[in-house]
């Protein structure tokens, strides 16, 4: 019975048949294949790392929080003061100002912290004008 370990080189030495003898052998056959090289995986830490407060009040209840950036990696947006809206477009953000009702952009409540992995464009809009609302920004950016 055959077995798994058995191959033409192993077959040979058996036999005792000199390679070049009546069996064509190839020298890539009979060598070992060689172990790949070991690739390293790691998150290595982003090159650039940027904090900023963003402040809604009642003459600029709507602004950009994070533009649109091919070398963002993440980013974090916390909600220092009241709860604020966060969408992906102006427009969108200005509809949902000064509302705590549904919307088609995302709710931020004060105090939780939300990360953004993609690197599209955010805009922030107040639910209310009677405080300031501050949002903190956290940017990690790569630098090529």
């Amino acid at each position: 019975m055959a077995r798994t370990e058995d191959s033409h080189v192993e077959k040979l030495a058996v036999t005792n048949q000199p390679p070049g003898g009546d069996f064509v052998t190839d020298e890539v056959d009979i060598t070992l294949p060689e172990s790949y090289p070991v690739v390293s995986v790691r998150n290595e830490s982003p090159a650039i790392g940027i904090g900023q407060c963003v402040s809604l009040s009642t003459v600029e209840p709507v602004k950009p929080v994070l533009p649109q950036d091919p070398r963002r990696r993440h980013a974090l947006l916390l909600a220092v003061d009241n709860d604020v809206w966060i969408a992906g477009s102006k427009e969108v953000a200005q509809a949902a100002e000064g509302s705590t009702a549904g919307s088609f952009a995302f709710y931020l409540p004060k105090g939780v912290p939300v990360p953004i992995i993609n690197k599209g464009a955010w805009w922030a809009a107040a639910t209310t004008t009677n405080s300031v609302s501050r949002i903190s920004v956290m940017v990690d950016k790569d630098d090529g």
